[in-house]
Order: structure tokens, then C-alpha cells, then sequence
């Protein structure tokens, strides 16, 4: 758990947007890898089926959610201050947060996963083709694949 707590907690402050919703999340990640630890094959790193469990638990909780605008409780004094954002851009920002992430789980889960490794965890081309045991020019391709269906999607979500 510690070897890889940084990787799940780092995902989840990406998705909530309090260090407790995302601390609880990573817990939940944790224990659900503890009680499914025997259908770990090895056919993959650890890190990369901790990692998809992650993926597959967050996708569960927003959909539950569908995609829910946390309440922001900001007191006057912040609002007035220049240098934070208004409450409009966070919730803009909210929002556009939340359709880029319903836009990545619908794409096919061999762009999914390189472009989350890729985008969200910051990791280079080659270690994501030894991760995922994938060619690098392959993993090259479905990123730019999914980049084009996300920007295709992205167009009808703004004309929509």
C-alpha cells in the first residue's frame, strides 16, 4: 500500500475536490484490491491492475453520482478576493472537468487507459508500452486515435 498510494491518491484528488472525499476513495481502492489480491494473474504490473481498479471504481462513483457539483461553501471575503477564482469559473471549470471525464470513459478501453497513464499520471510513452505490454508505436497510435475522438466528441458537446 504504500509503494503505491501516491499513484491512487494522486488520481483521486484529480476527481474529488477534497483531500477527504479523495483519502476515502483511495481506501475504498485499497480494500477492494486486498479482496480481489487472488484474481491477480500477473499478467500485467501490479500497478497497472491497482491502477484499472482505481479506473473502474471511479467511473462506478460518478456514475452513481452522475457527475454531481460538489456544494462550495466559499464566505464573502473569498469571493470578493481578485486573486481566487469567482464561483462561476470553478464551477465552469467543474463542469468542463466532469464532461472530459464522461467523454474518456466512453471511449474504447484500449485509448482509455493510455491516455489516463499518459495525461493523468504523467507517464512517459515507452513505460506505458512496458505497463501495458503493448508496442510503443501501437500505444502512440491509440493515444492519437482517442485524442481525435475526444476532440470530434468534444465539438458536438460545445454545438449540443
Amino acid at each position: 500500500m504504500k509503494r503505491y498510494q501516491g499513484m491512487v491518491f494522486s488520481q483521486a484528488k484529480k476527481a474529488f475536490l477534497t483531500d477527504e472525499e479523495a483519502e476515502d476513495f483511495t481506501q475504498e481502492v485499497f480494500l477492494k484490491a486486498y479482496e480481489s489480491l487472488s484474481q491477480f494473474r500477473g499478467e500485467s504490473q501490479f500497478s497497472t491492475w491497482l491502477f484499472q481498479i482505481a479506473r473502474f471504481r471511479l467511473t462506478k462513483v460518478f456514475k452513481k453520482k452522475k457527475l454531481p457539483i460538489t456544494d462550495w461553501k466559499e464566505d464573502i471575503s473569498s469571493v470578493a478576493d481578485q486573486s481566487k477564482p469567482s464561483v462561476a469559473e470553478i464551477l465552469d471549470k467543474e463542469e468542463t472537468s466532469n464532461t472530459l471525464r464522461s467523454l474518456i470513459s466512453k471511449l474504447p478501453k484500449s485509448y482509455q487507459m493510455p491516455i489516463l497513464l499518459h495525461y493523468f499520471e504523467n507517464k512517459p510513452l515507452k513505460e506505458i508500452a512496458s505497463d501495458l505490454n503493448i508496442k510503443l508505436g501501437t500505444i502512440k497510435s491509440h493515444i492519437s486515435r482517442g485524442k481525435d475522438l475526444l476532440r470530434k466528441w468534444w465539438s458536438h458537446e460545445i454545438e449540443g
